[in-house]
């Protein structure tokens, strides 16, 4: 069923997203069980996540799309000595029968909001979580070390559900049209981040 779930969700982020690449799929994975498991203690896809230089990757997730399988269709391109460009097409079609209606919204906020980013600023996020900075690479991130503090858990929300809320406020008409809803400035986020570094160097990350 793990694994199931799993391919499912990717499945599903992928027709969302079709110009989706390894990267952003793997963080998709990742944030999903982030929020699932701050919310409720338990993770949704119950991937096991290991610490690597651009952030936690999921074991399972990692290895359904690096090869064309039963699920996907995988082709890459090398770009340079150090990247590959990935592209997927679903040979299924998503079974959401697997999910909550609030799953589906929480994958529909994620999905959209890795969208409007490039991958550094999501990588960037990820670099500012213990889980990842007091894990060396390649060791095991336990499912209990996904546990954000208050302050951590706020960051996370915030960059997440800024377009979701932006889209609201305009929909009431509490915002002007000018207010756009498909982007956040990148200088926005790099200074909400070097914030929460001043935040880490004075406080619980010590």
């Amino acid at each position: 069923m793990k694994t199931e779930k799993q391919l499912n969700a990717l499945i599903y982020a992928i027709e969302k997203y079709p110009r989706i690449g390894r990267t952003k799929l793997m963080k998709f994975v990742f944030f999903v069980d982030l929020f699932k498991f701050n919310q409720t203690g338990e993770t949704l896809l119950e991937d096991e996540y290991i610490r690597l230089p651009n952030g936690p990757v999921p074991d399972v997730g990692f290895s359904y799309t690096d090869n064309s399988n039963a699920y996907l269709n995988v082709t890459w391109e090398q770009v340079d000595p150090e990247r590959c460009l990935y592209q997927y097409t679903p040979r299924k079609k998503s079974d959401i029968s697997l999910f909550s209606e609030d799953d589906i919204k929480l994958f529909d906020v994620v999905i959209e909001t890795l969208n409007k980013h490039n991958t550094f600023i999501i990588s960037d996020l990820t670099h500012k979580f213990r889980l990842w900075n007091d894990a060396k690479n390649g060791e095991i991130i336990t499912k209990e070390k996904l546990r954000l503090d208050d302050y951590e858990y706020d960051e996370l929300e915030s960059f997440f559900y800024y377009l979701h809320a932006v889209k609201s406020a305009k929909e009431l008409g509490e915002l002007p049209e000018s207010v756009s809803e498909d982007t956040v400035p990148d200088e926005l986020l790099s200074l909400q981040f070097e914030t929460m570094d001043g935040q880490t160097n004075e406080g619980s990350y010590s």
